[in-house]
């Protein structure tokens, strides 16, 4: 039977709309009718309400209520605005640090500013005016003593000294301008008592005629809150229910859509129920593909995932499609399912791990010629007189070559900021780029192992060469650096000078350990080193290789690589002869 009932309803859908419309229709026109006489005591109030308010606002306008209350919160302020210039002073005082004074300069202002208003207030009214004055000369005073203060930390330790000394002067400062505004607000609160007194006459008249139809207007209002709503809620609730629904989801899934991070949500059984455009992008995952299976399955290393948000780590390395990638997970668990946001960290794991690999490597390449440079020194001072003449020589040139070594790590690191900041000039002249050559190749033979041969091939006469010849001397002693290093059991290592029509080309061949295919372009980058372990005991900072390519694409050359892992390297320098000016 009532299976019966319900497909005669489905056919004859238009009986349920004729009486829900019948029903709406009636509701209507009692609403009409009560709205009338609701609509007709509020006029009455309104109209009374008008009238009181403009009696009020005469009679408050003429017992200065539009002085004395915004003088009360203006005497607040005053004192808040004084205690902001008190906190800044002492956080000076403390850090010695300028920023520390903007609440002393905001409260300076502030104060000035609350007593401009106040001194325009209280024209013409004595009480709150003799008080006032004391209260401008007790802050010029105290505003005075601040900046005293400041001079005096900002002249150094003594003046600091000297500031926390006067610190008890200030605070009997304090004291007598607290008094003063103390005695200005006791002013302030007696005109507003006065005030008040006068106003409460008018004030229960006008509540007596509001009050008789205040009371008629909600005796109908309550009628009407208790019968209409329910009735409207048993009509349209399902409706607008569903929406409500339809237009939150809606809008739910048009925002996440443009969401950077991939945004899954999946319900308590582990099934995917949205997936949105940036899960498709970072996975490779369409939405039709991914709603409705399983996030595990789905999703490469799910699992980890979520427990990395939970923990709240910062990068979890995923394998995705072959290409391992840095994700940064995020959680939140609702009743019925949870929502991962996944965005792609790799970058940032990148820059962080090179950051984190430069200050550690850096500190090692610091400390050893610093290490030796102290114990040399200290040596020298404690047995100087003990040692002969080579043993002291030796030391001595043991400092001078760690000196030095100390001296090229710092002009890499300046170098690096100068390219960074694009501010690298250079100082175009002609360079004798053979005796350069020679040059830089006599200097690494007193820093060259055992076992390690240099030799420089250059023709008999080379034309010079207009370029910036001290940053071309870096690039080249970053190459020549960079074979000895990997030259760890030792070989030739030779500098090729070639010269040819319209350009010079300068090639540093080793015999060390060679570089891998994937790794030949990766030595360029900035903070990149082929041994960051350090595993075979080859340090450096990371920075020249990326340093001598751009100082040679500066020049408009090239720089490349060519080698063999196990076999050796060829760095190849070419530059054009004519591209650079004076």
């Amino acid at each position: 039977m009532g299976a019966a009932v319900t497909d005669s309803q489905r056919r004859l859908p238009g009986r349920g709309l004729v009486r829900r419309a019948s029903a709406a229709v009636a509701v209507k026109r009692r609403m009409q009718v009560s709205l009338l006489i609701l609509i007709a005591l509020l006029v009455a109030v309104l109209a009374t309400g008008m009238l009181a308010t403009y009696n009020l606002y005469r009679s408050a306008e003429d017992r200065y209520i539009g002085v004395v209350l915004p003088l009360r919160g203006l005497t607040r302020d005053v004192l808040f605005q004084m205690k902001r210039e008190e906190s800044g002073v002492r956080g000076y005082m403390i850090t010695t640090d300028r920023r520390s004074l903007a609440p002393y300069f905001a409260g300076r202002k502030g104060v000035l500013a609350d007593l401009t208003q106040i001194t325009a207030l209280t024209r013409g009214r004595p009480l709150p005016g003799v008080h006032l004055r004391a209260v401008r000369r007790e802050a010029v005073a105290l505003h005075g003593f601040y900046d005293r203060l400041i001079a005096f930390v900002a002249d150094g330790k003594v003046g600091q000294q000297l500031a926390r000394r006067d610190v008890l002067d200030g605070e009997i400062l304090a004291a007598r301008f607290n008094r003063s505004a103390s005695l200005m607000q006791t002013g302030i609160n007696h005109l507003v008592q006065v005030t008040r007194n006068q106003q409460r006459t008018t004030l229960r008249r006008t509540l007596a005629v509001l009050s008789i139809a205040g009371f008629l207007a909600l005796a109908v209002a309550a009628a009407l809150l208790v019968k209409v709503p329910e009735r409207l809620r048993r009509l349209y609730a399902s409706e607008e229910d569903a929406r409500l629904r339809a237009e939150q989801g809606a809008n739910a899934a048009r925002a996440l859509a443009h969401v950077s991070d991939a945004v899954l949500l999946v319900d308590d059984a582990g099934a995917i129920r949205f997936w949105n455009g940036a899960g498709e992008q970072l996975f490779g995952i369409s939405e039709r593909s991914a709603v409705g299976s399983q996030a595990e399955a789905l999703v490469p290393d799910y699992n980890r995932l979520v427990e990395a948000a939970h923990r709240q780590d910062g990068f979890v390395p995923v394998l995705i499609k072959g290409s391992e990638r840095w994700l940064s997970p995020a959680l939140s668990v609702f009743e019925g399912g949870s929502v991962l946001a996944v965005r792609d960290a790799t970058e940032g794991y990148i820059l962080e791990r090179a950051r984190a690999d430069f200050v550690a490597t850096a500190s090692h390449e610091l400390r050893t010629p610093l290490t030796a440079v102290y114990g040399g020194a200290r040596t020298l001072i404690a047995h100087g007189d003990k040692l002969d003449i080579g043993q002291q020589t030796s030391l001595l040139q043991m400092i001078e070559q760690e000196s030095e070594h100390l001296v090229q790590i710092v002009d890499q690191l300046l170098i690096s900021a100068q390219l960074d900041r694009g501010a690298l000039h250079l100082d175009v002249a002609e360079c004798d780029v053979g005796a350069l050559c020679a040059s830089v190749v006599a200097s690494a033979r007193l820093r060259a192992g055992e076992g390690i041969m240099m030799t420089v091939h250059a023709p008999t006469s080379v034309a010079p060469l207009r370029c910036d010849e001290s940053l071309l001397r870096q690039v080249l002693v970053n190459l020549v650096e960079n074979a000895l290093k990997y030259s760890v059991d030792g070989g030739h290592i030779d500098v090729h000078l070639y010269d040819e029509p319209g350009r010079v080309r300068i090639e540093v061949s080793d015999h060390g350990l060679g570089i891998p295919p994937v790794e030949q372009e990766r030595i360029f980058e900035k903070f990149y080193r082929l041994d960051a372990a350090m595993s075979r005991g080859v340090g450096g900072s990371g920075l020249g290789l990326f340093i001598s390519r751009e100082i040679v694409t500066q020049m408009s050359g090239s720089l490349s690589v060519h080698s063999v892992e196990g076999v050796g390297s060829t760095f190849t320098v070419s530059l054009p002869r004519d591209s650079l000016v004076a």
